[in-house]
């Protein structure tokens, strides 16, 4: 378990306290178990210090926290749950909310850091609606309207707009890109817009740069990040027809990598909460016997768009079904990543220089079985 100045850190995390020690949290695709980490800093080491038996009992495919790190969200087979999270690190289960039977495979969740505080589930399936879900006081309470799409739409990724009054809806199986508005006083949900995907594209996940002008998003089948503008008042995307690969330009095999995750590293250290430094993408590989990639982009501090690739780098492994990048809290230099077919966590350092910059592995972590993705709680 975790020490005494250890907890005493992590419950001042809010405040202008600086500790070595962070924690997460890790889900995996099977079991019943989520695992509580340590991270320290300044010895570079990742450890568990906490093995929680949860009712989740098909895998904790995607987890999330609220706004007040208070509360997990955990997607499993057939319900979003929702966990309080105590003093010494440990979940308390206080509710789910059941998933209909033709759409049971609830992926993906997402949290709204506005009042309501509204959550939105995304089981993944032909057809299937997302949930827009309300909370009290954090629990997961009822399931209060649909995000509908098209009888050929599949959504395995969501993201919010700043003000949580959109959601943008990732259609692998559909190759599109959806927007929902969501009234945060009515809780009214219309669609606004669908957007066809270049052909074999299939968008897995996104992400809404804090500033609400652009909305980045990961093509999994051609292993690209393609940038998107985004009108504030309408919510609607424009493609703007640029797109990045996420596997090194002289690879010609795409068909052997499928680009899982996009991040925006979290801008609690330059000053602005608006302007994260890097955009942060993980690629899979199909083979386990080949590395999945790692990319990261450096944002201009006005417009949020892209000016640079920093760099690609390959992954300890192939990442398996994840490679899910998570941005730290403390540091926009630190994420941390899973790999679930060699059943590992690593945390990796950025390094900017003026010749170049690159990421390296500063602790890894071997587990039982396959984690699914991580999420920092401080």
């Amino acid at each position: 378990m975790a020490t005494k100045s250890s907890l005493l850190c992590l419950l001042a995390f809010s405040g202008n306290v600086l500790c070595d020690t962070h924690y997460l949290f890790s889900g995996f695709f099977s079991g019943d178990n989520i695992v509580a980490l340590e991270f320290d800093d300044t010895a570079s080491t990742l450890s568990v210090i906490n093995n929680i038996t949860t009712d989740a009992s098909e895998g904790s495919k995607w987890i999330a926290l609220d706004g007040s790190n208070e509360n997990l969200y955990v997607a499993t087979t057939g319900y979003i749950q929702s966990y309080s999270i105590t003093s010494d690190l440990d979940l308390q289960y206080q509710s789910n909310i059941s998933l209909s039977s033709n759409c049971t495979n609830a992926n993906f969740i997402v949290a709204s850091t506005a009042e309501p505080f509204t959550v939105f589930g995304a089981p993944y399936s032909t057809g299937c609606s997302s949930l827009a879900i309300s909370v009290d006081s954090g629990v997961l309470d009822t399931s209060f309207a649909s995000l509908e799409y098209d009888s050929t739409a599949g959504v395995h990724g969501l993201a919010l707009s700043p003000a949580s009054d959109f959601v943008y809806s990732a259609d692998d199986m559909g190759n599109a890109v959806w927007v929902h508005s969501y009234d945060n006083s009515s809780g009214a949900v219309e669609e606004v817009q669908r957007l066809s995907a270049p052909t074999g594209a299939n968008p897995r996940h996104l992400a809404v740069h804090p500033n609400g002008l652009f909305v980045f998003v990961v093509y999994e089948e051609l292993s690209e990040i393609a940038v998107y503008s985004r009108d504030i008042a309408s919510g609607e995307l424009i493609s703007t027809n640029t797109t990045y690969s996420l596997i090194p330009p002289t690879f010609t095999n795409t068909s052997s990598y499928w680009a899982d995750e996009v991040l925006l590293s979290v801008p609690n250290t330059n000053g602005n909460a608006k302007s994260p430094k890097y955009l942060i993408c993980g690629t899979r590989s199909h083979e386990t016997s080949a590395p999945g990639y790692v990319a990261v982009f450096s944002l201009d501090s006005v417009t949020g768009n892209i000016v640079d690739q920093l760099f690609i780098l390959p992954t300890t492994s192939s990442g398996g079904s994840a490679n899910a990048v998570s941005p730290s809290k403390f540091s926009e230099d630190y994420f941390a990543i899973t790999d679930s077919a060699s059943n590992f966590v690593e945390v990796w350092k950025i390094e900017t220089g003026a010749a170049n910059s690159t990421a390296s592995t500063v602790a890894h972590l071997d587990l039982d079985t396959g984690p699914a993705n991580v999420v920092w709680l401080n």
